[in-house]
């Protein structure tokens, strides 16, 4: 598991700010279609956290989405300038997925999985030291006690 993390961030204009407190649960690098038209580049890095450890502070506009799942994903942003900040799922209340590069200082953000690499441009060079699934991975399997 990362190690904790106490970090800020917001969008581009400031008027939305965010704290996290706390441990990342996953850190990924995404190449899915949505992904990448909702960042206008090849993939997004996200960091999910509990969402207990996460403190937003502005008013966000939003935008729903189906993922090949079936999952609804709401992505988060800026009404103003449209910086993207994060989303949640539907399917995993409790989380809340952080878009690494909204934070003021992401040196912390050590990507653990690469997602849909069939998706990846041959442009986008993402790392591959880590898991690299062609689509989304399998489940994880639940910590022993």
């Amino acid at each position: 598991m990362a190690n904790a993390v106490e970090a800020e961030g917001g969008c581009l204009c400031g008027a939305v700010r965010f704290k996290v407190s706390g441990a990342p649960i996953r850190m990924a690098q995404c190449h899915c279609r949505d992904c990448q038209r909702a960042s206008g580049t090849g993939h997004m890095s996200n960091a999910i956290f509990r969402a207990d450890d996460v403190t937003v502070t502005g008013q966000t506009a939003s935008y729903d989405s189906t993922a090949d799942s079936g999952n609804v994903l709401t992505r988060h942003f800026c009404p103003t300038c449209g910086g993207r900040l994060f989303l949640t799922v539907n399917a995993r209340p409790g989380m809340i997925v952080m878009a690494a590069g909204a934070f003021d200082d992401s040196s912390w953000f050590e990507p653990e999985i690469v997602l849909y690499t069939k998706s990846r441009p041959h442009w986008d060079l993402t790392t591959d030291t880590v898991p690299n699934f062609e689509a989304a991975p399998p489940p994880r399997k639940p910590a022993a006690s």
